[in-house]
């Protein structure tokens, strides 16, 4: 077909998808300075208020998206978005900016042909890379496996002037008469539910689940209109400003003049820090906030709903279903869920949504595993070069690795993909996954590198493990040798609390002795459970950051275990690490006294003398003040056993070690004064002789 010709049928096309409430995807492969030309001619012929463009070469008109909009874009609307992969794929940025073209759009990859892209590198993949691999020269296996995708689903196809693949048409659906200002009775739905929380019992938040486009941030603004007209005054919170804009302009538009000041967006970390009142909170796109923050917002205000995207890179709106809401259940019994299916800024059977769940593995999976303990497991494993041949085990790992972690992105499949120091470790039976563990193959340094690592005069990427051995630990020896690190490990959600975790672990350990590696190490957002689950394989602790872990607002730890290499460093870091600690312990204030107790190891001392154990006793009996006997009682309590799970080691380890403000000991363990908690001491230190 002539070029012109071309052009105005994609024009009719684009119409036709407008009638039908879809975006329209095409494929154009071809020469790069054609490919662009091309996509000039075809601006100049419809009709646009908004353009979007990944790439090089963006019109001046356009909004040149790079990898700092991710989370921008949520809630942002576009009515063209054309992608120049000539130079790069980031797969990331495209997933997550899929989400704003509005019904009648065109979503337009401009491509080499096929046979030629998969031969040639990505460099939009280069962070992914670890050193020495060179992302100039590295051809992956992410642009395979998502063009492999890509000719199963529903798109056009063109290469240069010849049509490859016709678009198969959807159905026009059925349109439901539903009261303005909602859109669909499901979104109707979830306003009254909003509503509710306000009006009904306290402390039973709601949580509101959707994939992108089905308005369920417009139903946060909506109810938060009809909230303002009856005086209610709202808070909404978000991972960003621009998360909650939908919510935002949708409660502007709504609102009075007089009322708009009853709706106020503010940060999550500032809603901690001051006393804020409310009749309701909204929390937008909740999964991509820490866990630890929203369970810290549910215990300071009594009527919540927590609002979250199921699919995309928000993030982890799986595992925030399995994890929080787990919380939820035990700390808010009546809570209640909505989940809104129909979609709203485009129709459900949607090529381009269709395509960004298979071609980057979205899709839910909603059958469970079953587990035969007297069964065959097979101990799998899978490098990059493994997934082209198993598509449907690459689904099952990136769906139950989204669902462990919070924030598993995109990125995170490009990698597994792209990067071939990566491995993944699978237990399975029946072909069914049950637990798999992500590898990352590191160390190997050059001497000469590693000294310049531990000098802070360089840092490279993709060795996480092996840098923090050289540089914080002070160790730059270690950095060259063979270093396995355990990025992340998940066991199926309904098998957990079976030994799968530990199973794996354990086979892990053997495969790395056939391999000789020399170590093994993890590091991840430190709780009391993940830390004593990781010390019962062996794992020791050998460093905690000094700042919170994005991910988890956690401080993260680093653990170490010998393989081949002697037993020795390690027990000697893990050992040096406790005495730190123990001496800085004031420096993380926000560390549980259990993990303080776990971790910390004071240094050895005298001890007490007689006079002074008696000194102790007249405390136990009342007769002498707490501050008097306070640095006799740290020296009794350094030498003791520690008992994480002790409520007077807590409490201990709280005043003495961590240095905590009396306000925060009485909070923290529900004391009314110091003159309870001081006598609660006393009865618990009368069980000691």
């Amino acid at each position: 077909m002539p070029l012109p010709a071309l052009l105005t049928q994609l024009q009719q096309w684009q119409r036709q998808a407008s009638q039908l409430h879809i975006r329209l995807p095409i494929v154009w492969q071809g020469e790069q300075d054609t490919m662009l030309d091309v996509s000039r001619q075809l601006l100049g012929l419809i009709n646009y208020k908004t353009l979007y463009w990944i790439g090089e070469q963006a019109p001046t008109d356009a909004t040149n998206l790079t990898g700092k909009h991710n989370y921008q874009l949520l809630g942002s609307e576009c009515d063209v978005l054309v992608i120049n992969a000539f130079n790069g794929f980031p797969a990331d940025l495209i997933a997550a900016s899929a989400g704003c073209i509005k019904a009648g759009g065109i979503w337009l990859l401009l491509c080499p042909p096929f046979s030629s892209w998969i031969m040639q590198p990505n460099t939009a993949h280069k962070s992914l890379l670890p050193y020495p691999i060179n992302a100039n020269n590295h051809v992956g296996q992410f642009l395979p496996f998502w063009l492999q995708q890509l000719q199963q689903q529903n798109v056009l196809i063109l290469h240069n002037e010849n049509l490859i693949q016709q678009l198969d048409w959807p159905a026009l659906p059925a349109l439901k008469n539903v009261p303005p200002p909602c859109i669909t009775d499901e979104q109707q739905h979830a306003v009254a539910a909003i509503m509710k929380v306000v009006t009904g019992h306290r402390r039973r938040p709601l949580v509101l689940t959707a994939d992108r486009g089905r308005g369920k941030s417009a139903a946060l603004g909506i109810a938060a209109a009809q909230l303002a007209g009856e005086n209610k005054h709202i808070l909404i919170t978000a991972p960003s400003p621009q998360a909650a804009q939908t919510a935002l302009k949708h409660f502007q538009m709504l609102a009075t003049a007089d009322q708009q000041h009853q709706l106020q967006f503010v940060p999550y970390d500032e809603l901690l820090r001051s006393a804020f009142k409310t009749d309701l909170l909204l929390i937008d796109e909740a999964a991509a906030i820490p866990a630890p923050v929203l369970q810290q917002l549910l215990g300071r205000f009594s009527r919540i709903v927590f609002a979250t995207t199921e699919h995309g890179y928000e993030g982890t709106g799986r595992g925030f279903q399995l994890r929080f809401q787990q919380y939820l259940s035990e700390q808010c019994p009546g809570w209640h869920k909505l989940h809104m299916h129909q979609a709203i800024r485009y129709q459900a059977a949607d090529p381009l949504e269709q395509l960004t769940f298979h071609g980057f593995l979205l899709n839910k999976t909603s059958k469970q595993p079953s587990y035969a303990p007297n069964g065959v497991i097979k101990f799998i494993c899978y490098s990059a070069i493994d997934w082209l041949t198993h598509p449907d085990k690459l689904q099952q790992v990136f769906g139950l690795l989204s669902l462990a972690h919070y924030q598993t992105q995109i990125k995170d499949l490009a990698a597994l993909l792209d990067n071939p120091q990566l491995t993944v470790m699978t237990l399975q039976q029946e072909d069914q996954l049950l637990a798999c563990a992500l590898i990352s193959h590191e160390g190997n340094l050059p001497a000469e590198l590693c000294t310049k690592i531990y000098h802070a005069q360089r840092r490279v990427q993709g060795h996480l493990l092996a840098q923090s051995l050289a540089f914080h630990l002070a160790q730059p020896q270690l950095a060259t040798t063979t270093l396995w690190r355990v990025m992340r490990i998940a066991v199926q959600p309904t098998l957990q609390r079976q030994k799968l975790g530990a199973m794996l672990l354990e086979q892990l350990y053997q495969t790395a002795k056939i391999a000789e590696i020399d170590y093994l190490g993890t590091s991840f957002g430190a709780t009391a459970n993940l830390v004593k689950f990781w010390q019962h394989s062996s794992y020791l602790p050998v460093r905690l950051g000094s700042t919170f872990d994005k991910a988890s607002a956690e401080y993260s730890i680093l653990m170490l275990r010998s393989v081949s290499a002697s037993p020795d460093i390690p027990l000697n870091l893990q050992q040096r690490f406790g005495h730190q600690l123990y001496r800085a312990l004031a420096q993380y204030p926000s560390l549980s006294s259990k993990l303080a107790l776990m971790l910390a190891q004071p240094e050895k001392q005298k001890p007490l003398t007689h006079n002074e154990l008696e000194q102790l006793s007249l405390f136990r009996e009342g007769k002498r003040p707490f501050e008097l006997i306070r640095p006799l009682l740290l020296q009794w309590f350094d030498q003791q056993k520690y008992q994480p799970d002790s409520q007077l080691h807590q409490i201990l380890s709280a005043l003495l070690w961590q240095q905590s403000d009396w306000s925060v000991v009485l909070q923290c363990y529900s004391f009314v004064s110091k003159k309870e908690c001081i006598n609660h001491i006393v009865t618990l230190l009368r069980k000691y002789d």
